[in-house]
């Protein structure tokens, strides 16, 4: 996804074509509708051009790690008959956010499928908790995640929790950092509740068996569908990787993320964005390991 958003954000500002390799297409497909058709060029119509013009295009690739270059949000950065190519890892929010509405709104939208299968999880809560079933609008995602955000009875807070191949390389984030994130958000909303996704569900189960208001996601979503329910709630608490970041930008809110990861950036603001960041005065920990 920061691939595809750095790549949507130069070409929106240097008005470009976009061309996305049919295996990233498909596999945003699988979740989001991504009509892009206003500029995106077909790989037929690609392939065509770099046979007939391949001489006469300039070809420039760029792979980086994290970095923020300035240079390439410059006038003419990127010329007419100019190719240029993005590869490796584009974690840095600032070639894209000027169009944060536009990915948010118009980009990564939720498939119909994917939002009815999300939607279950909601409604079984509300049944759980408050005996009732809700009548949500389901054919329009914005009219949806508004009617689960203005609800008086529940603030939801999404907590991501990556573990299987951090556990590896201790980036894992610890039960201290998890369960005090928690106890912040339940003093600051008194309706707070937790839908929790991870890839150790069973670790999420055994750590908040004694908490009513936190629920998980069904072992039976898919990655999209885990992605999808996080980005309906309106705060979150995150762990490293990419995952639990693009679950906070879809929706912003107040963010609770643990310092502990190394995220490979040269400087934290390239790869935290603004609203990672509350007040010092309602900052949830005292340990300088997390920040919210």
């Amino acid at each position: 996804m920061f691939i595809v958003a750095s790549a949507y954000g130069l070409a929106r500002l240097h008005s470009c074509h976009l061309y996305f390799t049919p295996v990233i297409i498909d596999e945003m497909k699988l979740i989001f509708i991504f009509d892009l058709s206003r500029f995106l060029i077909s790989t037929t119509m690609f392939n065509s051009i770099m046979r007939n013009l391949s001489k006469q295009i300039t070809k420039e690739s760029r792979s980086i790690t994290c970095q923020y270059i300035p240079e390439l949000t410059r006038p003419n950065a990127i010329s007419s008959g100019r190719l240029f190519e993005l590869q490796g890892y584009w974690q840095s929010y600032l070639h894209f956010h000027v169009y944060r509405d536009e990915l948010r709104n118009q980009i990564f939208i939720p498939k119909q499928s994917v939002i009815e299968r999300v939607s279950k999880l909601f409604i079984h809560i509300y049944k759980r908790k408050f005996k009732f079933k809700p009548n949500f609008s389901l054919g329009n995602h914005q009219l949806f995640k508004k009617q689960l955000t203005q609800s008086k009875w529940i603030t939801w807070i999404r907590i991501h929790v990556r573990r299987t191949d951090f556990l590896l390389t201790n980036y894992s984030s610890s039960d201290e950092y998890l369960l005090s994130s928690i106890e912040y958000y339940k003093k600051r909303y008194a309706n707070a509740h937790f839908i929790v996704a991870s890839d150790d569900k069973r670790y999420c189960i055994n750590l908040f068996r004694h908490q009513p208001n936190i629920f998980i996601t069904s072992v039976s979503f898919s990655n999209g569908g885990d992605l999808i329910a996080l980005s309906l709630c309106q705060h979150s608490i995150v762990t490293g990787g990419t995952f639990s970041w693009w679950a906070a930008y879809l929706t912003s809110g107040e963010v609770i993320h643990d310092k502990v990861y190394p995220s490979g950036c040269e400087r934290d603001e390239y790869y935290y964005p603004p609203w990672f960041m509350l007040p010092e005065q309602i900052r949830a920990h005292n340990n300088s390991n997390y920040a919210v």
